[in-house]
């Protein structure tokens, strides 16, 4: 297999484009035998008509310039409708996840060899009456991702970006989430957890193909993205973006995490607000209802929704890590708690908790300190400015979310320059 050549635009010897390139080819030679695709996209014949019976995946490289020829992978995971973990094969057949797929050798264990490199897999045709839940599309450049089934559990151990020994570290990757079910198509670009590569999601469906919803998601050139992130946000997100341009971690998975240098970033505003809403009222109106709450003795958030008289508590005042991530107090009780767990979590990242009147309004958002400076890059970047560039983004439809009742076709384009 030929490997790829180093670039030849913008990397003189000692530039980070060299680098990278650098070790992309090392990585391709030290990759388990048969496990990477030709390097050169080889042209196929022009795709049969998606038949009533299948709904199509397809995959786009849209990569411009001298690191076009790079090799990639996709590998398709998710749950059949009994909630038995599985991963599709070429042919777009579920099949199901075992430790016994743990055959790949590589630095001293062995992995599964559920990759698919993207130059022989143009699209992929699914039954239609096969549930894909909790899914995820992963891509990676260079070589296939590692994962693998474990033993124990026979849960799928997948990448994990906030691990410095995870075993893709040094790996360019990205996913994209869906549920394909009976009740049609739902999924998303992300960069909940991080960013590693530009990804584009549209869907046709079958009802109107030459209207598809979309495209979402991110089309910018990958070391574009680096230099426009590095100029753009404060000195506190700097270090989220990997010096050697792996990954660009979210807040809580790099210098915001528990123990980091940023870990109380957004706790003055947080204690700010809840000294407010201990006199003020804080009137919460997601679709569910009108909610009106103030904080108790306990720090606790305490709702009442005006249509009926439910009682809604948020048990606690969040951390910096629960804001950013969504979880903790944010995600605990009821249906209805939670949805208000999901208000408050985009109303700390947008900075809005003192104007929830404008929490529809998308001119108001990341307008003051502090905020979630690596959502709203996020947000300038993504097409349409829609983005999941936190847990909840898709307060106030802000999120990269497409769905369809009856998709025929999920179209994919990625890039990495």
């Amino acid at each position: 297999m030929p490997l790829p050549s180093a670039p030849s635009r913008a990397a003189a010897p000692g530039s980070r484009r060299w680098f990278q390139a650098l070790a992309l080819l090392a990585a391709l030679a030290v990759a388990p035998p048969g496990t990477l695709g030709s390097a050169v996209a080889r042209p196929g014949p022009e795709p049969a008509p998606v038949d009533a019976d299948h709904v199509r995946i397809s995959f786009r490289n849209a990569t411009l310039g001298p690191l076009r020829g790079l090799p990639a992978f996709v590998v398709i995971t998710g749950r059949d409708a009994s909630g038995a973990l599985g991963h599709l094969d070429r042919t777009g057949r579920a099949r199901p996840c075992s430790p016994s797929d743990n055959v790949v050798p590589w630095q001293g264990r062995t992995w599964c060899d559920y990759a698919i490199p993207l130059d022989e897999l143009p699209y992929l045709d699914l039954d239609r009456n096969q549930t894909l839940a909790s899914g995820r599309i992963y891509l990676s450049v260079g070589v296939p991702l590692r994962l693998r089934v474990d033993e124990a559990t026979l849960g799928l151990v997948q990448p994990d970006p906030g691990n410095p020994t995870d075993p893709n570290r040094d790996t360019w990757f990205d996913w994209i989430e869906l549920n394909l079910d009976g009740a049609g198509f739902h999924g998303n670009t992300t960069c909940v957890d991080q960013f590693g590569l530009p990804l584009a999601l549209t869907v046709a469906p079958r009802a109107d193909p030459d209207h598809p919803l979309g495209p979402v998601g991110i089309t910018a050139p990958r070391s574009e993205l680096f230099r426009a992130f590095r100029a753009s946000v404060p000195a506190a997100f700097q270090s989220l973006a990997d010096p050697a341009e792996r990954r660009i971690l979210a807040p809580a998975h790099g210098a915001f995490g528990a123990g980091g240098p940023a870990a109380g970033y957004l706790q003055a505003y947080i204690d700010r607000m809840w000294r407010r809403y201990r006199t003020e009222a804080l009137v919460l109106s997601p679709a569910e209802g009108t909610f009106t709450g103030s904080v108790d003795a306990l720090d606790q958030l305490v709702f009442t929704r005006a249509a009926d008289g439910v009682r809604c508590v948020i048990r606690g005042k969040p951390t910096t890590q629960e804001a950013f991530l969504g979880n903790g107090v944010l995600a605990r009780g009821t249906i209805l708690e939670k949805v208000l767990g999901a208000q408050l979590t985009a109303l700390l990242n947008r900075h809005l908790l003192e104007r929830p009147g404008a929490w529809r309004d998308p001119a108001a958002y990341y307008r003051q300190e502090p905020c979630n400076h690596y959502a709203r890059f996020w947000h300038e970047q993504g097409l349409g400015h829609r983005a999941y560039g936190f847990a909840y983004d898709d307060v106030a439809d802000q999120s990269s979310s497409l769905a369809t009742g009856d998709p025929m076709e999920i179209r994919i384009s990625v890039r990495w320059d």
